[in-house]
């Protein structure tokens, strides 16, 4: 998220689905070793294991971007701090320069749907197979 938010703030002539698209392309591998370490355990053969998570990245990919792009359109960020700043009174949020890019709100709400994604789809890939109460013969 640190990263994203201030690739948006240096690079304003991208759009931030663009942004999202290219620095998730390259999380892929990261996030698949932490989930690895962390969730599954360390998979015997890597790569294999890496190759068949990738779809689930550019699905995800595919959703952010998609995501990023629609809450942009709406102006989603400046909705939340209107938001904020009109219904909370202990908030002295500055009104929003034109020229000031952020997307602090919006990659939130990108992480959580695409970290909800993420984890359903890993779970169904990783899982073992199930085992069949069928007995051979």
């Amino acid at each position: 998220m640190y990263v994203y938010n201030t690739a948006v703030t240096h690079f304003h002539s991208v759009s931030s689905s663009t942004i999202y698209s290219i620095l998730y392309l390259f999380f892929i591998p990261l996030g698949h070793a932490t989930v690895s370490l962390l969730v599954f355990g360390w998979p015997e053969r890597y790569i294999p294991s890496l190759m068949s998570n990738f779809p689930i990245g550019l699905t995800a990919i595919a959703i952010g971007g998609a995501l990023t792009a629609y809450l942009d359109r709406i102006e989603f960020e400046s909705r939340i701090e209107d938001f904020i700043r009109d219904n909370f009174t202990f908030s002295h949020m500055p009104a929003r320069a034109d020229e000031e890019q952020s997307e602090f709100y919006s990659s939130i709400v990108v992480l959580v749907v695409t970290s909800i994604w993420t984890y359903v789809l890993s779970i169904y890939i990783n899982s073992p197979p199930a085992k069949s109460d069928k007995k051979e013969l």
